[in-house]
């Protein structure tokens, strides 16, 4: 049954303000999400802040929100007693990942990861599992409610789809490609450009020094354990990176920041339920989750 974004709205007027939560440390996935979500609830009438928890790290993230100007507000300047609506883009109440407090009822969550325990009884709750994507459910509303997508807009959710899929490689599927198609004419090229190439900090160096030197290999299982971290998406930038050794099938890389460990899975296996497996390994020690590929 097709999610009624109409209906979603009428419940949600002169309710606001809305305070919109992506996952912490946010991927362009989750920024887009969000900034798609400003949009849809200005088509309600309902003011809507974008909140930043963690860091914006990578440097084709950074790139994104500053090409974009993506309005971020940093968590440690909210009160979250001032919202009326809490929505959580890209994660899920509860999964670790986020920083809703627990005294905060999410009453949106809009995801493309597995249902979690904690997501029962959220009043709009629209979790697509088969999509590759959270920004493709929200790039949905604007169409249904015949919002039109502007050159900003369009590269947002064009970039979060081709980076969160590889540019359809990994975890995507037919309406996947049809948004991309979509969405290719309306972007601003020389802006995505600008983001897919960014220039890279000393840190992001480092980190593959020490990887390529740590790198430990086991069949087809490449590991690395990367030490101290400038960022925590260092972790995911080299697994990316040694996925790309013609040997390797599964990367798992591991390091710390800020008294956190971080630990990012990639595998270039179709099926593999890489998120289970990232489950599985913490066993309850930490948060964790993922996809087919990615975790």
């Amino acid at each position: 049954m097709a999610f009624d974004i109409h209906a979603a709205l009428r419940s949600i007027r002169g309710r606001g303000p809305m305070l919109i939560l992506p996952h912490d440390n946010p991927d362009p996935d989750a920024l887009a999400a969000a900034l798609g979500m400003q949009r849809v609830a200005e088509a309600a009438g309902v003011p809507a802040t974008i909140g930043l928890g963690g860091i914006i790290g990578r440097a084709e993230n950074r790139a994104f929100v500053r090409e974009l100007e993506i309005p971020l507000e940093p968590l440690a300047a909210i009160d979250f007693g001032g919202f009326g609506l809490i929505t959580l883009v890209d994660t899920q109440p509860r999964t670790g990942n986020n920083s809703l407090p627990a005294s905060r009822r999410a009453d949106i969550v809009i995801d493309h990861h597995a249902r979690r325990e904690h997501t029962v009884g959220v009043p709009w709750c629209d979790i697509r599992d088969e999509l590759g994507a959270s920004s493709a459910i929200v790039l949905e509303y604007l169409a249904d409610l015949g919002v039109p997508l502007d050159a900003r807009l369009a590269t947002a959710f064009l970039y979060a789809i081709k980076s969160e899929t590889r540019d359809l490689g990994r975890d995507g599927g037919p309406a996947l490609r049809d948004a991309y198609l979509t969405l290719f004419p309306l972007a601003d090229h020389e802006r995505l450009h600008r983001i897919t190439h960014p220039k890279l900090g000393r840190e992001h160096f480092a980190a593959v020094d020490r990887a390529l030197r740590a790198a430990e290999v086991r069949g087809t299982l490449v590991t690395a354990n990367l030490g101290a971290l400038a960022y925590p998406d260092l972790v995911a930038e080299v697994a990316d990176l040694l996925l790309a050794w013609e040997r390797s099938r599964w990367v798992l890389c591991v390091g710390q920041h800020e008294g956190q460990v971080f630990l990012s899975i990639r595998t270039d296996v179709e099926r593999a339920h890489a998120g289970g497996v990232m489950r599985r390994l913490l066993d309850g020690r930490g948060a964790g989750g993922g996809h087919g590929q990615v975790a």
